[in-house]
């Protein structure tokens, strides 16, 4: 296995143990030994290729997944995995290999830490030759949360290179509420390919505005993806305000189908609850025995998000 070591941080790069973070609560506290048994180079070689080759599509099929899988990862971490400090030692680890896989995913890690003081470092990779390097750069600085990271990440978006422009517009949602970045975005809720149409109705939910509204409400009622309909009756709800909600409380009211109710119920959930409560109120206290249904498994459903940790 190879492994990097610097002063207090010993690195292990790389085990099948699961899906993100690149680090854990435990692999923090607790010290991890180094392992002396002699690496089988056959068996790195493999783990190594296996991660070339693997990295990337992982990478995207992780974009789009309601569920997490397992990944390849730098996995064991000593030292203080909180300290900013251990980003220093990660990119003096880029620096000390050429091994593609691998660099992916010590940039990967590097996201994790959510160091906003890695922007500058993590925008010098952007244009790198390796489409897998672009790829991890750009979640990476996605993951960073820096409102700043729009103003390097936009022309991305219009990259020739598929996975690059859908790790783009998964990183920009990410980089928080900016009009601009947001109408770019929506015009990718028009793109032939589904997984794109989803990305970009997920990114304009910490985008957009209420200005979205229009856009999100239209897209809603011609989109043929299952998928992408919630996302977009989250999107609806959660940045719509009082005119999403009201909207969505019509397509409650006479749903052209079971899933056009399903989806202005999810909607409804996403809302904020000072606009949804007032707008349920006369479908609990009517007579319609079906809304009156819907509008208690909306209330359940959000009191079941506000629970949750």
């Amino acid at each position: 296995m190879r492994a990097y070591v610097f002063p207090g941080i010993w690195i292990s790069v790389l085990s099948v143990m699961g899906w993100l973070p690149a680090y854990s609560a435990e692999l923090a506290s607790v010290p991890v030994q180094q392992d002396t048994r002699p690496a089988s180079t056959h068996e790195s070689d493999e783990i190594l290729q296996t991660l070339k080759q693997q990295a990337l599509p992982d990478l995207i099929n992780s974009l789009t997944e309601k569920k997490s899988t397992p990944r390849l990862r730098v996995t064991r971490v000593k030292g203080d995995a909180q300290d900013h400090l251990a980003c220093e030692y990660l990119i003096r680890a880029y620096d000390e290999t050429n091994d593609e896989g691998v660099r992916c995913k010590i940039l990967e890690s590097i996201g994790k830490f959510h160091d906003h003081q890695q922007l500058g470092w993590l925008s010098t990779h952007l244009d790198d030759p390796l489409i897998g390097i672009q790829c991890f750069t750009i979640w990476a600085i996605g993951e960073l949360r820096d409102p700043r990271a729009s103003y390097v990440l936009r022309r991305k978006l219009w990259s020739a290179d598929r996975f690059v422009q859908m790790t783009a517009i998964d990183a920009l949602g990410k980089s928080g509420r900016n009009g601009a970045v947001a109408s770019e975005l929506s015009t990718f809720l028009r793109d032939e390919d589904v997984q794109v149409r989803y990305l970009a109705a997920k990114a304009l939910i910490g985008t957009s505005g209420s200005e979205a509204t229009p856009e999100l409400a239209q897209r809603l009622m011609v989109e043929p993806s299952v998928d992408v309909q919630e996302v977009l009756a989250k999107g609806l709800g959660s940045v719509g305000g009082p005119i999403g909600v009201e909207h969505l409380i019509e397509l409650l009211k006479s749903p052209p189908s079971q899933v056009t109710e399903h989806w202005a119920e999810v909607g409804l959930a996403a809302a904020d609850p000072h606009d949804v409560i007032p707008a349920l109120r006369p479908l609990l206290e009517g007579n319609n025995f079906r809304l009156k249904v819907a509008a208690r498994r909306i209330v359940s459903e959000m009191e079941r998000m506000k629970s949750k940790p």
